[in-house]
């Protein structure tokens, strides 16, 4: 909600499964001054949280998939990130549908500014002269995790 008020949006409801606690519920009416609407149970595809959370899922483990066979999955929190942004890239916006939920909340995507590279690929990154012998090769092995 922090990064919707930032963005300029002030939401006013906030749709939840029915399964939230009470704590949750009252921090959210007390704190954020909101409107809550719960979700009957078991009616999954009513809930747009349900239904992002599949979309979200199916999206990172596509990007799981296509990661080299040898990529440590204990870095697999460090691609969440550039897959969220490249999720919102994707999908439109619900307010304004003729541009990415991406631009609807942080303006244009500048892929010079921020190119995107395919997540957890092998990749050579630079080794500064302070930390090698003088022999030695310029760069390592590394995995290509996020955007910079």
């Amino acid at each position: 909600l922090k990064r919707l008020r930032r963005a300029g949006f002030a939401p006013k409801k906030h749709v939840l499964d029915n399964e939230v606690s009470e704590e949750m519920k009252e921090m959210i009416r007390d704190n954020f001054k909101l409107e809550l609407e719960l979700v009957p149970p078991g009616c999954h595809r009513r809930n747009a949280a349900e239904v992002a959370i599949r979309n979200f899922k199916a999206h990172f483990l596509s990007i799981l998939a296509g990661a080299a066979d040898d990529f440590p999955l204990y870095l697999w929190d460090r691609l969440l990130p550039q897959a969220e942004i490249t999720l919102n890239l994707l999908r439109q916006s619900n307010s304004a549908p003729n541009v990415s939920a991406y631009a609807h909340l942080s303006g244009p995507f500048d892929y010079n500014k921020m190119p995107l590279a395919p997540m957890g690929c092998k990749v050579q990154v630079h080794e500064k002269t302070d930390n090698r012998g003088s022999w030695a090769y310029h760069s390592v092995d590394g995995w290509y995790l996020s955007h910079s």
